[in-house]
């Protein structure tokens, strides 16, 4: 006997459902695991469906992949190999003929549907409802105000799903960054100026960031951009012009005795509008409940329907220890400024935070980040460097394997060792796990440049100040990338546009120096460099730059005076090689990059710099090139 009622349907769609990806699953298997024959089974899939069974299953994969377009944002390539359809051609002609559109058109359709605008309403406050107040004792019990301070931090997981709902609504889309709907910046969130409520709007601004900014659709300014306005008394329009978005959110928290308040506000730059407006208020100790209805509140107004995925990345605090987040939020305010001092002061506030909590994966991959500054801003031996970064972001990503600074600080040590495979592979996994992340993104383009692979390079150069915009060191290497590539009409606009905002920066002129190298205008170049060493004398390679650069221009004597007063150690090889290249001599110029290879070294760009391009089709730079893997390297398809 077998069914004939809904039930025999609802035993199909499991069947089906539990081995969608195996294509090797036949109607016989069905048969065998329903008990009947493929004529009993053709008939009552017939009976209940008015469907043959092949037509049926085809059916049920598309519902499945149709799921899957609404709830995430995979690729229509990677749905169709999850309902186990062979192409994504495939895909699509099935999709068409069962919904009568195409599977983009139907993502586009319902992202248009998916952002509904409407006026803010006045500021509603919205409190937690008055409960019994609740005090679990346990042995070595926190004191009361580090148990709320518990309640605030862990509550920030649950404030960022309001803030990716918003993302959501904003903005879910196409993949191309633009000026449009697809863009936002988080403003630093102000506070009332006690040190408990500076560390909680510390903490909801990067907890914020930091999840929209996994968001692939959605172009999320950097921090480091959005910080230059922390006091600004810029309009938000000035602000968002100068971002180059569409939205602004900003926030304020409050924290009064055993109160918290925190107040958020989202503007429509175009229009200097206020879209969305709330203000939460509650206890310390009933903060989690006071986030969970601003999400509801969210989803309710917006009908949002974020993937689980998202919803699962959003909810996931860096800690559940309130002092481990105080220490590491100390350490992260160290680490911005990049002196010695300070790196390694940072490194004993991470080491704080790990102690507190051993699984804190993102104080791991912070205290790599110190080493690896300390490495490259020649404060400590630079191999011994890269082992306490390896070491530590290696920690860091057994712990999370979705840690996208680790992955790309391990991926910048790869790169630094001439590890381009390595390299590449951990950028790229960087990169899925924060599309969002600007310094990844610029690292990343330094890589393909010294490659050779310019046209890739310039798309992530262009990606990076997409998404930090005010930052000298990305517009640098970007004007670079432009130039090398042979883009002269780009790198003019670039260098016009960059001059309104970094005409102060010794890294804006030591890059348009380079640029004019790259054309031969030995003057243009000699004034730019000449004006980057007035405003930071100290970097040696710009000192080198320069006496190439006069070299070209005839003043021999002047490279000569600096190769006779500049000591021939390792370090100092490729500034020597440099200004050998300037006086046009190959052998030298030859011996000094020998001189480095032997030791395992090579000048950075040294496929690509204007410094080395007469020595290409030199059989001995060609040697070298090879040497390092610099010959013919391919990215994988």
């Amino acid at each position: 006997m077998y069914p004939t009622d809904k039930n025999f349907i609802e035993q199909l769609n499991q069947l089906i459902d539990k081995n969608i990806l195996n294509r090797d699953y036949s109607i016989d298997d069905i048969c065998l695991e329903l008990g009947m024959s493929r004529s009993q089974l053709f008939r009552l899939v017939k009976e209940e469906t008015d469907l043959s069974i092949s037509r049926y299953i085809r059916r049920r994969r598309l519902l499945k992949g149709k799921e899957l377009i609404e709830t995430t944002d995979h690729k229509i390539a990677e749905v169709a190999y999850e309902i186990g359809l062979d192409s994504p051609q495939t895909f699509t002609k099935y999709f068409t003929e069962e919904f009568g559109v195409s599977p983009s058109e139907y993502r586009k359709n319902r992202e248009k549907e998916s952002f509904e605008e409407t006026s803010p309403e006045e500021l509603e406050v919205v409190q937690v409802s008055n409960s019994q107040d609740v005090e679990e004792v346990v042995e070595g019990a926190l004191p009361v105000a580090n148990k709320q301070g518990k309640y605030k931090y862990m509550a920030l997981a649950l404030l960022v799903i309001v803030l990716v709902a918003v993302g959501f609504w904003i903005i879910k889309g196409s993949g191309a960054f633009s000026e449009s709907e697809n863009s936002i910046a988080v403003l630093p969130f102000k506070s009332n100026g006690n040190s408990e409520a500076v560390l909680l709007a510390e903490g909801v601004t990067d907890q914020i960031h930091g999840s929209l900014a996994t968001l692939r659709h959605l172009k999320v300014i950097s921090k480091n951009s959005s910080e230059l306005f922390r006091e600004s008394k810029k309009t938000v329009p000035q602000i968002a012009s100068e971002l180059r978005v569409a939205y602004v959110l900003g926030g304020t928290t409050t924290h009064n005795g055993a109160r918290v308040r925190i107040t958020m506000e989202l503007v429509k730059a175009s229009e200097d509008r206020v879209v969305w407006i709330r203000q939460y208020e509650g206890k310390a100790s009933e903060i989690i409940d006071l986030i969970n209805k601003i999400a509801q509140d969210i989803t309710k107004r917006f009908q949002l329907k974020p993937s689980q995925s998202l919803a699962a990345k959003s909810n996931q605090m860096p800690t559940d220890n309130p002092q481990a987040y105080n220490e590491y939020l100390q350490g992260k305010q160290l680490l911005a400024t990049r002196t010695k001092e300070k790196l390694l002061a940072s490194i004993t506030k991470f080491d704080r935070a790990i102690a507190l909590d051993s699984n804190f994966s993102d104080a791991y991959a912070c205290k790599a980040s110190a080493y690896f500054s300390l490495g490259n801003l020649s404060h400590i031996d630079l191999d011994s460097s890269f082992r306490m970064t390896e070491r530590e972001v290696l920690k860091s990503i057994r712990l999370d394997a979705d840690n996208a600074q680790a992955y790309g600080l391990l991926a910048a040590v790869y790169r630094d060792e001439y590890r381009w495979e390595q390299a590449n592979s951990t950028f790229q996994i960087a990169l899925r796990c924060n599309p969002n992340n600007a310094q990844v993104n610029y690292w990343y383009s330094l890589m393909l440049r010294s490659l050779g692979l310019l046209e890739e390079a310039l798309k992530y150069s262009s990606r990076a100040v997409a998404l930090d915009p005010l930052s000298p060191v990305i517009l640098g290497g970007h004007i670079r990338n432009c130039s090398y590539a042979n883009k002269q009409e780009m790198t003019k606009e670039v260098i016009e546009n960059g001059k309104l905002l970094f005409n102060d920066s010794f890294l804006f002129y030591w890059s348009t120096g380079y640029h004019y190298l790259e054309i031969k205008d030995y003057p243009a170049a000699l004034r730019d460099l000449t004006k980057a060493r007035q405003l930071n004398p100290s970097v040696k390679g710009l000192e080198a730059a320069l006496v190439y650069t006069k070299a070209r221009l005839g003043q021999v004597p002047a490279a000569k005076t600096y190769l006779a007063t500049l000591p021939e150690t390792p370090d100092n090889y490729t500034f020597i090689a440099m200004v050998y290249a300037g006086l046009n001599d190959k052998q030298n110029c030859l011996r000094y990059l020998e001189k480095m290879a032997s030791l395992g070294k090579t000048p950075t760009d040294v496929k690509v710099s204007p410094f080395f391009h007469f020595l290409r089709g030199e059989a001995r730079f060609n040697a070298l090139l090879q040497q390092f893997g610099l010959v013919n390297f391919k990215l994988p398809i």
